[in-house]
């Protein structure tokens, strides 16, 4: 409702019930001209009613098609202008009216809805959004505000665990300034998009660990490390740059569990997703033996569950790219090799990772502060489905008009013609108006129905001819190495490189004394000829 027709009929309901005896006094309180109270209370109506005959699809037509588009949006898959345009066609060829709708349909329906409006949609896999549900999602919230009363865990001893992974050379788009009249200006970059994997941890009191980066290869290599500073971080290798069981083990023994050990014998809460190498046997068995409670996420829920997903690592990857854009600038986009990659991520995670932001991160998933309404209502989470309502039965009416009428439109036709024919009673215009709302209705659900057929043949035609696939195991067993043993490496490499120096340059030595050697003595021949 639109509010110059809201402030009409608060001042038509204030004169009825008495507030205001004059309607002069009753259109200056609410604004509204006295000539348009007139009208209406002369018997008048508004004019979305007076005109709705004009339109192509009944109110009826349009609030079904509203209900579905809620019903979609609950379900995370909200229409598109095309679809809903898509389903308003069908209903009408369904009444017999085939002529397309017009160019501003669209406008003028959310015009006259103002339960739906036009927003942008933002991309989501399936997965998750079937998943992130807030039966599942409050389910695990109340387990770990249960978990954490009765082991009575502190603020500092709550920790989140993730991995990530950045491509080494790949930047976002960004404005730019270019020469006026163009329309896109191409910015080159490094483009490498060779992949390291890193594990990071912080806590609710907004404390990060340190982090583990892993590298795809077979092991380390003393030149991809800076020679001035090495991050005191922990490194490895996996074949396919990604964690495994073995790291997993290993990233609790080297860096989890000296790092968080609380004063006395209090438990941990160590909140992760449910990747295999976390829920490992040797995995679980030593976070219970160091007094640490694990929590995992539901499947497919991290993206409004995790705390380090919901804004430090969309800040430290924004930071990371932004590095990489400027190094770009000053050496031609050349590639971004490792050793750049360690220093560029050494500096956007100081910004990145900061106590400011890990509490942001915590705050958004509700759960501490414990506040699950934040996420039950986050546009990430699907609503529970709404079940349209059943068809009402309708009464039908017999022998109104020689044709059949098929639209709704051909019922209030009709009416005309009677009334101007012979008066009708109401029980008649009743009939006449549950007819055409009952034509409004089938056509509606006909249309819904069609829509799902072809949706569903769509499904079966992506699900025939599918292979059964076998997931392939990768278990690299590469150890750790810290930023000491580097810096050893790197060490022994600069001094193995220096002795091969010296001995490179005493054989050039003893080859120019032998060379001056023989030059003497070949000189010495000569004169002695002579």
């Amino acid at each position: 409702m639109d509010p110059h027709e809201e402030a009409l009929q608060g001042a038509i309901r204030d004169l009825e019930s008495g507030v205001f005896t004059s309607q002069r006094a009753a259109a200056k309180a609410w604004a509204v001209p006295r000539t348009s109270i007139q009208r209406r209370l002369q018997g008048s109506v508004p004019h979305a009613i007076a005109h709705q005959q004009q339109q192509r699809l009944t109110p009826e037509q349009e609030s079904f098609i509203v209900d579905w588009i809620l019903e979609e949006d609950a379900r995370s898959l909200p229409p598109s202008h095309a679809r809903v345009r898509e389903m308003a066609t069908r209903i009408l060829k369904l009444g017999g009216d085939h002529e397309p709708l017009g160019q501003r349909w669209i406008s003028s329906f959310l015009t006259r809805q103002p339960r739906v409006a036009s927003i942008v949609g933002r991309s989501i896999e399936a997965s998750r959004a079937e998943a992130a549900t807030p039966d599942q999602i409050l389910a695990f919230l109340e387990l770990f505000h249960r978990t954490r009363i009765e082991l009575n865990i502190r603020v500092e001893d709550i920790w989140n665990m993730d991995e990530t992974g950045i491509a080494l050379g790949v930047c976002t788009n960004s404005q730019v300034i270019a020469r006026a009249g163009k329309r896109k200006a191409y910015v080159k970059t490094p483009g490498d998009r060779e992949w390291v994997s890193i594990l990071e941890t912080v806590s609710a009191a907004g404390r990060k660990l340190r982090c583990m980066v892993i590298f795809k290869g077979q092991s380390l290599q003393t030149t991809w490390f800076p020679s001035r500073l090495v991050p005191d971080w922990l490194y490895t290798t996996s074949k396919n740059g990604w964690t495994s069981h073995k790291i997993g083990s290993e990233w609790l023994r080297s860096i989890f569990i000296p790092e968080t050990q609380p004063n006395g014998n209090r438990w941990r809460i160590l909140i992760l997703d449910g990747h295999g190498s976390h829920v490992d046997i040797e995995f679980m068995l030593l976070c219970r033996q160091h007094r640490i409670w694990t929590l995992y996420l539901p499947p497919h829920a991290s993206h409004v569950l995790q705390p380090l997903d919901l804004a430090p690592f969309s800040v430290l990857k924004s930071g990371y790219r932004a590095e990489i854009r400027a190094l770009s600038a000053l050496d031609d986009a050349a590639p971004v090799k490792k050793e750049r990659f360690i220093s560029s991520y050494y500096h956007a995670r100081e910004i990145g990772l900061s106590e400011r932001v890990i509490r942001a991160g915590w705050r958004a998933t509700g759960i501490c502060p414990y506040n699950p309404s934040v996420v039950i209502h986050s546009s990430q989470v699907s609503a529970r489905p709404i079940t349209p309502p059943p068809p009402t039965q309708h009464q039908s009416s017999t022998d109104l008009l020689f044709s059949t009428p098929k639209r709704a439109q051909d019922i209030y036709q009709a009416q005309q013609q009677l009334l101007q024919s012979e008066s009708l009673s109401r029980s008649t215009r009743l009939v006449l108006g549950k007819v055409g709302k009952a034509i409004s209705l089938s056509s509606a659900y006909s249309a819904q129905l069609e829509a799902e057929v072809q949706c569903l043949k769509h499904q079966l035609d992506q699900l025939q001819g599918t292979e059964t696939r076998k997931r392939i195991r990768v278990n690299p067993n590469e150890r750790f190495s810290n930023a000491e043993s580097i810096k050893a490496a790197i060490d022994k490499a600069a001094a193995q490189a220096a002795q091969a120096s010296t001995k490179k340059t005493e054989k050039a030595a003893k080859a120019a004394a032998a060379q001056a050697a023989a030059h003497t003595l070949a000189s010495m021949c000569t004169q002695f000829q002579i």
